[in-house]
């Protein structure tokens, strides 16, 4: 193909073809729009290499107390320092109020709240653990301590501080294994997921989730919601990745299997901790999303109108992501006013989730270009709020 050519099978400019070719690098939408043109794997193009160097920013200081709590140092002895304990004697319930109440800000999204409280949490919870060190004291202290870092784990990945989210996500997955809590262990894996998809690690993500996938895959006519809920999810995620890895007939596949375990529970039920829904609707809010990686914006829109009514809801995060997948379908179907007003709800509603989210400035961007002589004024406001010059 000519470069011309390849511009207009993938969508791109021809300027976006001619940049790559002299060796530049893009958006990793950019390169998933390339791989369906060219009928190669999205991870195809991204070859390994140094990163530039860029000037160290304050945000790395601002999460110097959050690593020090979640990834410390370790001395010549072998321990971690996790610094001085409790002033007073360890209280297990105490704890399980304080993770609930942290898990209640990490819902409203009150990040700078977290950024204060997750730190002092998180040490508090390693030393409850090394204050009970047998019986059923040191089972829920370790679920406590899995718990407490599965939520600092999602808390960075909202943040997009990933690498510290995956340290936080394997100390709450070797806990849960320590105890045996299948359930705690896949949600961790599942959001392990979620951080390796937001890195671009989209093989590594399919391939970890069905292979745990088949390790808890529960038996139906007897399985318990929880283990319902953690092997359904770990199913959607790797469905996610394969649909960003240009591979969206297994994409379907997977989503197809979730199906079963959200009919069989058949209405929406929390996880072991209470912090991610699963059931029918997130098993059907994922279909339109893959269909809007594969260039069907026209069927996302009939599978996102079609989504089961009156079975209860999914979290947050994951209704505003689906609500943002419209937003994308209505822009590529020439409705950039419905886009625009999908996304100034969104911004009205829970403004600090969305400013984390590059897919929101990815679609905002979209948004300039379909009318870059006459943005409408939400679209500029939009374009202010979320940091992208028209």
């Amino acid at each position: 193909m000519t470069q011309e050519e390849l511009a207009e099978r993938a969508g791109l400019s021809l300027a976006v073809i001619k940049k790559l070719e002299q060796g530049g690098t893009c958006r990793m939408e950019t390169y998933h729009q390339l791989a369906r043109a060219l009928g190669v794997t999205t991870v195809w193009f991204v070859a390994a290499s140094s990163p530039e160097p860029k000037e160290a920013a304050v945000d790395e200081m601002v999460l110097a107390d959050m690593r020090s709590a979640i990834n410390p140092p370790v001395g010549m002895g072998g321990k971690p320092l996790y610094g001085t304990a409790d002033a007073d004697q360890p209280d297990l319930g105490r704890l399980r109020a304080a993770v609930s109440a942290v898990a209640a800000k990490y819902h409203a999204d009150a990040y700078d709240d977290l950024a204060v409280l997750m730190p002092a949490l998180v040490r508090s919870a390693h030393h409850h653990v090394d204050a009970h060190d047998a019986g059923d004291e040191h089972r829920e202290a370790l679920r406590l301590r899995a718990d407490v870092t599965g939520l600092a784990g999602r808390y960075l990945i909202q943040i997009r501080a990933h690498d510290l989210a995956l340290i936080s996500l394997h100390a709450s997955l070797r806990d849960a294994l320590e105890i045996g809590h299948t359930p705690l262990a896949a949600s961790a894996v599942s959001a392990q997921a979620w951080a390796m998809l937001r890195q671009g690690r989209l093989a590594e993500v399919e391939r970890l989730c069905v292979d745990t996938a088949d390790q808890a895959e529960p038996k139906m006519s007897d399985a318990t919601a929880d283990e319902l809920s953690g092997w359904g999810y770990l199913l959607l995620r790797a469905a996610a990745a394969a649909a960003r890895n240009n591979r969206p007939k297994e994409a379907r596949g997977y989503v197809n299997a979730a199906n079963a375990a959200g009919a069989r529970l058949g209405r929406q039920h929390g996880d072991c901790a209470g912090h991610v829904a699963f059931g029918p609707l997130t098993t059907a809010l994922l279909g339109p999303e893959i269909e809007v990686l594969d260039g069907h914006p026209d069927k996302a829109l009939e599978l996102a109108q079609n989504a089961p009514r009156d079975v209860g809801k999914t979290n947050t995060s994951g209704w505003d992501r689906h609500r943002l997948v419209v937003a994308q379908a209505k822009l590529q179907t020439g409705d950039s006013g419905k886009a625009t007003e999908i996304m100034t709800t969104i911004r009205r509603e829970h403004p600090s989730w969305l400013r984390y989210q590059q897919y929101a400035r990815d679609i905002t961007r979209e948004l300039l270009d379909a009318r870059p002589r006459m943005p409408s004024q939400a679209t500029l406001d939009l374009a202010d709020f979320m940091g992208v010059e028209p």
